[in-house]
């Protein structure tokens, strides 16, 4: 498939990307490209302007910085499982990184694009051929979602690898805008509506990732299920943080809701309290009632529920025998 016509701009500074995000309300930005070009190809997303930020330095870094360590949005996906700081310091993220796609997607995918993937459904991920047998999705320019069959809303899936991680670890994120910048809570970052996963300012860019000193220090770990070791999107998965001396433990999931959740529910159950077989036992039950699961994908939403459970369980269990 070919991609649909655009204009292509190198902007050499992020002030000159964010203007042209501003100026133009159909801009996209072009890291990796390796989710938005196949959407463009599926004509789903049709941006008039690709402003390819690769060429922008300073936004491909790891470096440790008060303790806290600091990661640029372009840093591709493989350097953070072939980087020492990051394998030593947070292995998990190494290892979120290493389950992302085929090893081309980690050469080129980047973690600021993993983190702001469109969301995904077996209704809006498709060929033009194959939407045109029924009314566009309200993702895709029409007026309905076709998942619960109602207009106006969109219940597209959240589906990225990297995102639960950082959840679990209190990350923020750094969204710069024409020669200013704010700091975020990177789960505010998602809006939760599935036509715009972004909650962000008109202009804005992720420019860089922070995780906070107090989360390298404790036992963290990401696990997903899917048809294929590689190349295939997460049907679930899940993210624990767990520190033994504070007694608190943090859970995320993905491709189960509009946006990457945090389980606060289990969160609260589990604050204060070692693990055990039988605290496992009690919480894994409660996973799937975090998530407003709907079959936005091929999979029932009964099956998802025993693979949150499942997830939960064997994530939980894996921090009992580190701890």
């Amino acid at each position: 498939m070919r991609l649909p016509k655009f204009e292509y701009v190198e902007p050499k500074s992020i002030e000159e990307a964010c203007s042209i995000l501003s100026d133009e309300s159909s801009a996209k930005i072009l890291a990796g490209g390796t989710d938005l070009l196949a959407n463009m190809k599926h004509r789903v997303e049709v941006p008039s302007v690709l402003a390819n930020i690769k060429r922008i330095s300073g936004l491909d870094f790891i470096r440790q910085d008060n303790g806290a360590i600091r990661i640029g949005a372009l840093t591709p996906l493989k350097r953070l499982y072939k980087t020492t700081l990051v394998t030593e310091k947070v292995p998990a993220l190494s290892s979120a990184a290493a389950s992302v796609g085929s090893y081309h997607h980690q050469t080129m995918g980047t973690l600021g694009g993993n983190l702001c993937q469109q969301n995904r459904c077996k209704y809006f991920n498709q060929s033009q051929w194959w939407r045109s047998a029924r009314e566009p999705c309200f993702k895709a320019g029409g007026g309905i979602c076709h998942v619960v069959n109602k207009k106006e809303i969109c219940y597209s899936s959240y589906c990225g690898d990297m995102a639960p991680i950082l959840l679990v670890m209190n990350a923020k994120v750094v969204l710069a805008n024409k020669g200013d910048s704010r700091e975020i809570s990177l789960q505010s970052l998602f809006s939760g509506d599935g036509k715009t996963p972004l909650d962000t300012k008109k202009g804005e860019i992720l420019t860089e990732i922070v995780i906070p000193e107090e989360a390298l220090n404790s036992f963290s770990t990401y696990s997903k299920f899917a048809n294929r070791e590689s190349i295939d999107f997460p049907i679930v998965g899940a993210a624990i943080w767990s520190s033994v001396q504070r007694k608190e433990h943090r859970v995320s999931f993905t491709a189960v809701d509009r946006k990457p959740i945090r389980a606060r529910n289990i969160e609260s159950v589990l604050k204060g309290r070692d693990l055990s077989e039988e605290i496992v036992e009690e919480v894994a039950g409660l996973a799937s009632k975090e998530a407003a699961l709907v079959k936005s994908s091929n999979y029932a939403p009964s099956y998802k529920r025993r693979l949150m459970e499942g997830l939960l369980r064997s994530t939980l269990k894996e921090a009992m025998r580190r701890s």
